[in-house]
């Protein structure tokens, strides 16, 4: 580790950017690159603070790659601007190495301020719009009849692909999917289309965030007054994912409804 007030050596290659999440809802933003960058700021501490340990994240299979803009996304919704350069003379965080990102020390989760990880949640009912049938008892019946829930829902949307980031307008998201708009057509959401991700999910409403470390199709795109309209199908969720789409879309919908 440098000795503090020493000159960061020059960049090697770019900054990645990783996310950690709890039920989809990021806690931890990072920036990495070897040997030089290492800094990381958390939802309950949005400072950054340097810690070597954070070079054995990219490594840890909870850990999410995301792009600059997503990764600008994550810092504003914690009230920080991103900036493109790091921090130079960060406070140091000295901790037990190696790092053990899936198994934090009580001292390293008071120091990101994540003593919430791994404690039980109580479960959150599916979203159902106005004038939804009633569920039925079969669970075949009931998956069905999810996946075509859809709740309006302002916001943006923070795709990932490759080297690029697509952005667009949130039109209305489900629990298998979004739909999305775009001011005019691109090539990277004809109909189709695979989308690497992760996706990044902000709500307008209710100034909330979630990331799905999950892929994505293009289903369908057609041109209107408004825009280029466009529906994405996800990728299989993981249980804490859906969970976290879940959560997303009744805090959403709880703040319109009293607004």
């Amino acid at each position: 580790m440098r000795k503090a007030g020493a000159q960061r050596t020059p960049g090697r290659g770019e900054v990645k950017y990783l996310v950690l999440a709890d039920r989809a809802v990021p806690y931890l933003l990072a920036r990495v690159r070897w040997p030089d960058v290492y800094q990381a700021i958390s939802a309950a501490s949005p400072d950054w603070l340097d810690d070597p340990g954070l070079f054995d994240l990219p490594y840890d299979p909870g850990a999410v790659t995301v792009s600059l803009p997503q990764a600008a996304s994550v810092a504003a919704g914690w009230g920080k601007r991103l900036s493109a350069e790091p921090v130079v003379d960060a406070p140091s965080y000295l901790r037990r190495m190696p790092a053990n990102w899936s198994d934090l020390s009580p001292s390293e989760q008071r120091t990101w301020g994540i003593e919430f990880i791994g404690r039980r949640r109580a479960p959150v009912r599916s979203i159902r719009r106005a004038g939804a049938v009633q569920a039925e008892s079969n669970d075949a019946v009931k998956t069905e009849r999810r996946d075509r829930v859809r709740l309006p829902l302002g916001g943006h949307v923070h795709i990932r692909h490759g080297d690029a980031t697509v952005s667009a307008g949130l039109v209305d998201v489900g629990e298998r999917g979004v739909q999305c708009v775009l001011p005019r057509a691109t090539s990277r959401v004809a109909p189709g289309a695979s989308l690497e991700g992760a996706f990044l999910l902000e709500a307008e409403v209710a100034a909330s965030r979630i990331c799905l470390d999950v892929g994505g199709q293009v289903r369908w795109r057609r041109r209107t007054r408004s825009g280029t309209h466009f529906g994405i199908s996800f990728g299989e969720l993981a249980e804490s994912e859906l969970d976290g789409v879940q959560r997303f879309l009744a805090f959403a919908d709880g703040k319109r409804a009293r607004r």
